[in-house]
């Protein structure tokens, strides 16, 4: 039961609490505002990403180096050192995108970790990687950060 009557003290006290717990509850939704947020902002980035891997020719790509099969026409394979570069281009974006922290690292991980750790294993790029780097040693540098990032995951 309540005192009967009141003196602004104590009114002061129970309005500050109040106002304490309004901070409080305000901090934490704002909080879980922007974890949704930044989720959100993720699985965007995810599908775009998605979608440029899902091109015909990355796509081919990926199949190629999934079946280790021959990858460079000068090899006999069924690409251009231009299709290797648009593709190794996509993961090395990615790497600037997580390093800038625009996406999850368990959704970098749960929907291109395979891909890049084939491609990172195959020794066709990477015989490509190493003729490319002769002209300059950080060509693709970020995709191979991210590989080696990958590889400690798994």
């Amino acid at each position: 039961m309540l005192p009967k009557k009141f003196d602004w003290k104590s009114i002061e006290k129970i309005l500050r609490i109040i106002e304490g717990g309004a901070i409080v509850g305000g901090v934490v939704f704002a909080g879980v505002q922007i974890r949704d947020l930044r989720n959100n902002q993720s699985a965007q980035l995810m599908l775009e990403f998605n979608r440029s891997l899902s091109e015909e020719t990355n796509s081919n790509l990926i199949t190629a180096i999934e079946n280790n099969d021959t990858i460079l026409k000068t090899h006999g394979g069924k690409f251009t050192t231009t299709d290797i570069d648009h593709y190794l281009t996509i993961y090395e974006l990615l790497n600037n995108v997580s390093e800038a922290g625009l996406i999850t690292d368990e959704m970098l991980y749960n929907g291109f970790a395979y891909d890049i750790i084939k491609t990172f294993q195959n020794q066709e790029i990477k015989n490509y990687l190493s003729d490319l780097r002769k002209e300059d040693n950080t060509f693709f540098a970020g995709y191979e950060s991210l590989a080696r990032s990958l590889l400690k995951v798994e």
